[in-house]
């Protein structure tokens, strides 16, 4: 399990990523961010066995290396409360480097003021040729403390960027964490995430659950291939994002499957929509790209399940999942609301 990283510690591991992306000829992306933080932070022994054995056998880290990695043990390895670890590490990280400029900033100012003002008071004395050598002394030194701070604060200033460059880049490592590759939509994780935030929220008493499931997707498969089903799979994706809408929560749940939590909408009304999608499908005339072959109508079945203030998360999917059984044992392409 990856731990959270103390602020100081956490900007050292930044520090030290960055030279050795630029050493090893990676780009600054998130991806590649992500593997050399994590390997710098010691969190998977495994990933660091992998890297030192590249490393020392001076093989090229390749984009497909780099990916292998982060799928293997960045995005499937580490859970998205992991994640959230690491970007709270950094966060804290960030707020500390902050802290750090402006105190630097700070105590260089009152330096410099109060030998100033020594420089002043030494003006007056009687004795010139002492006065002369004290000041010429404390001017130096004056000199000498600011421009060390301004080297400090600069260098304080750039970590504090990088810091947050580098915030900015793992929060698109956690979208993408959270995205379906195939389709754009939220994956799996993302909507165990979402929907145990509704089951447990006492706002979201009226939010429905709707599971839907292209019908038989194998025969598509089995005569047309999975490049062609992979492709019918984006076409339902992009038909539920243009029907459903952004305010409401899309993902593909698996394979042929997606689900979609619908808020602030009654039962009639998500029926409603839910039909909407289910009549859109069945209208649709998909063929092949390359060759303009009819595909052959394809449809989905749908199961729906209001939450109730007894549900449990388990609860509330196994009756959208029942209702979407039942849909399909009714001879699919319907839709049927959970009793």
């Amino acid at each position: 399990m990856l731990q959270q990283d103390e602020p100081k510690q956490a900007a050292e591991y930044l520090r030290q990523a960055i030279p050795m992306l630029s050493q090893h000829n990676l780009p600054p992306t998130p991806i590649n961010y992500s593997i050399f933080y994590s390997y710098l932070s010691g969190n998977s022994q495994t990933l660091n066995d992998v890297i030192d054995s590249i490393i020392s056998e001076k093989k090229p880290f390749t984009l497909a290396i780099m990916l292998e990695l982060y799928e293997k043990y960045i995005n499937g390895g580490a859970t998205l409360e992991q994640q959230e670890k690491i970007q709270h590490s950094l966060e804290k990280a960030m707020s500390s480097a902050s802290e750090e400029v402006q105190q630097v900033s700070s105590g260089a100012g009152e330096f410099d003021s109060t030998i100033n003002k020594h420089a002043e008071t030494l003006s007056y004395t009687t004795d010139p040729q002492a006065a002369a050598l004290v000041l010429k002394q404390v001017m130096q030194d004056t000199r000498e403390m600011v421009k060390n701070n301004q080297a400090t604060q600069a260098r304080m200033q750039e970590t504090n960027a990088e810091i947050l460059k580098m915030k900015a880049e793992l929060e698109a490592v956690k979208a993408s964490s959270e995205k379906d590759a195939l389709t754009g939509l939220k994956n799996r994780g993302a909507f165990d995430k979402a929907i145990d935030n509704v089951v447990h929220s006492e706002t979201n008493l009226s939010a429905t659950l709707v599971l839907l499931d292209i019908d038989h997707f194998k025969r598509v498969n089995d005569n047309f291939g999975h490049l062609v089903g992979d492709r019918v799979i984006r076409y339902v994706s992009a038909l539920l994002t243009q029907i459903v809408g952004s305010e409401h929560h899309i993902a593909r749940y698996g394979g042929e499957e997606f689900a979609v939590i619908l808020t602030g909408l009654d039962i009639d009304n998500a029926k409603q929509l839910t039909e909407k999608i289910r009549i859109a499908m069945s209208n649709s005339k998909l063929q092949r790209k390359e060759s303009g072959e009819a595909i052959g109508e394809v449809t989905i079945s749908a199961g729906i399940a209001t939450v109730k203030a007894t549900d449990s998360v388990e609860l509330l999917i196994d009756r959208a999942d029942k209702a979407l059984y039942q849909a399909k044992e009714a001879g699919r392409n319907k839709v049927v609301i959970a009793a």
